[in-house]
C-alpha cells in the first residue's frame, strides 16, 4: 500500500507541474516502442532474451525537463542453470519517468536538431502475471532521438530496471534486474501536422475567367478600339499618343513532397498556365527557379533537390507543351533562399513568364 501511495503522489505532482505549464508552448508528446528485454540469470544469454514493448505519454516543461508516464512490458524469462531449459512469464509495469534533456543542458535549445540525448530515471508498479507477484521498482537508462521532421522522431532506449527478488520466480538475490533495448516513434502534438496527408499544401491558382466574362472583355476591347479609330484630334491640337500597354507578368508554382522532385498530377495544371501564357505571347520567356526548405536534409542535398524541381518543371514545359527551352531560364537556389515563412512551403518551383 506504501508503494502505491508513492506512487500515486508522484502522479500528481507531475500532473500538478502540468497544469502550470499550460501557458507554455505545446510539448506533449506521445511514443510506441517495441523491441528485446533480457533478464539477469543463470541460463545461457540467449535462452534470457525476450520480447518487450512499451507506450508512454508525456510533456517537457521546458526545453531541458520533462516527464511521461509509460506502461509496458510482455515476457519475462529465468532460469535455473546453464544446461536447463529457461521459463517464461508475462509482465506488466507501469512507471513515471523524468526527463533531461543532456543536448539542450549542454548545447542550448534547438528545436531543429537533429539528434538529441535523454537521461531517463523513474519508478514504478511491476506486475507479474504468473504466481501473482507485485512489486515496486526503480529504473534509470538513456533515449536517442533522431528527429524526421516537426511532428515525428525515430528514438532508441536503453533501461535497466531493478525489481523484487522474486520477479524471476527464483529468491537468490537482493534483487532482480531485467533489461530493455526499445525502438520506437515519437509524435509531438501541436506541430499541426496533418496526419491524413503529411505533404499536403495549399495550392495557389492563377484567377481564371468564365467564357461569358473574357467575351465581355473582348467586347470592350473593340468598343475602345473603335472609339479611337473614330476619334478626331481638334485642330490645331495634334492627337494623343495611346500608349501600348505592357503584357502582364503570369507567375505560378509548383509544390513537391518532402524529398521528392517529381512533378505530381496535382500540380501539372500550374505548369499548363505557364505554357499557354507563352503560347499566346510568343516572345514571351520564362524564369524558373527551384528551392528546398532548410529545415530537412543538409545543404548539398537540398542543392540537388532545387536543381532538380527546377529542371523538372523545364523538361515538362519542353516535352509535354514543345515549349523552347531557349526561351527558359533554369536556376536554383537551394535552401539558401526561403520565399516564405512556413517551411514546409520552400518545398517549391516559381516560374514567372513575361514579355
Amino acid at each position: 500500500m506504501k508503494t502505491r501511495h508513492a506512487i500515486f503522489t508522484v502522479l500528481m505532482s507531475l500532473f500538478g507541474m502540468g497544469a502550470m505549464a499550460q501557458t507554455t508552448e505545446n510539448n506533449w508528446f506521445i511514443q510506441g516502442q517495441m523491441g528485446m528485454g533480457y533478464s539477469l540469470g543463470d541460463a545461457n544469454f540467449g535462452k534470457l532474451v525476450s520480447p518487450a514493448g512499451a507506450i508512454s505519454v508525456g510533456k517537457y516543461f521546458n526545453p531541458t525537463i520533462g516527464a511521461r508516464l509509460s506502461v509496458g512490458g510482455w515476457v519475462g524469462r529465468g532460469g535455473n542453470g546453464k544446461d536447463l531449459p529457461a521459463y517464461g512469464f508475462y509482465f506488466g509495469s507501469a512507471n513515471v519517468d523524468g526527463l533531461l534533456n543532456l543536448s539542450t543542458l549542454f548545447a542550448g535549445k534547438n528545436p531543429d536538431r537533429l539528434f538529441n540525448a535523454s537521461l531517463i530515471a523513474g519508478i514504478g508498479y511491476n506486475q507479474r502475471f504468473e504466481n501473482n507477484l507485485a512489486s515496486f521498482m526503480g529504473r534509470v537508462g538513456l533515449q536517442g532521438s533522431l528527429r524526421l521532421n516537426d511532428a515525428f522522431a525515430f528514438n532508441v532506449e536503453l533501461l535497466a530496471n531493478g525489481v523484487s527478488d522474486k520477479w524471476n520466480m527464483k529468491d537468490d538475490h537482493g534483487i532482480d534486474t531485467y533489461y530493455n533495448v526499445l525502438l520506437g516513434i515519437t509524435y509531438k502534438f501541436g506541430t499541426g501536422f496533418n496526419i491524413g496527408c503529411p505533404d499536403c499544401e495549399p495550392v495557389y491558382y492563377p484567377k481564371t475567367y468564365s467564357e461569358k466574362e473574357v467575351q465581355a472583355l473582348n467586347n470592350k476591347i473593340n468598343e475602345l478600339r473603335e472609339q479611337i479609330a473614330n476619334h478626331k484630334c481638334p485642330e490645331p491640337e495634334p492627337c494623343p499618343e495611346v500608349e501600348a500597354v505592357a503584357k502582364p507578368a503570369m507567375k505560378s508554382m509548383v509544390q513537391f513532397g518532402l524529398a521528392q522532385s517529381v512533378v505530381a498530377d496535382n500540380q501539372m495544371v500550374n505548369i499548363e498556365v505557364i505554357a499557354n501564357y507563352m503560347k499566346e505571347f510568343p516572345e514571351s520567356k520564362v524564369d524558373i527557379s527551384g528551392y528546398a526548405d532548410k529545415a530537412t536534409g543538409s545543404a548539398e542535398i537540398n542543392e540537388r533537390l532545387a536543381k532538380e524541381r527546377a529542371q523538372a518543371v523545364a523538361d515538362v514545359l519542353a516535352n509535354k507543351y514543345n515549349i523552347s527551352r531557349d526561351r527558359m531560364k533554369v536556376s536554383s537556389h537551394g535552401a539558401v533562399i526561403q520565399p516564405f515563412s512556413n517551411n514546409d512551403w520552400n518545398r517549391v518551383v516559381i516560374m514567372i513568364a513575361e514579355e
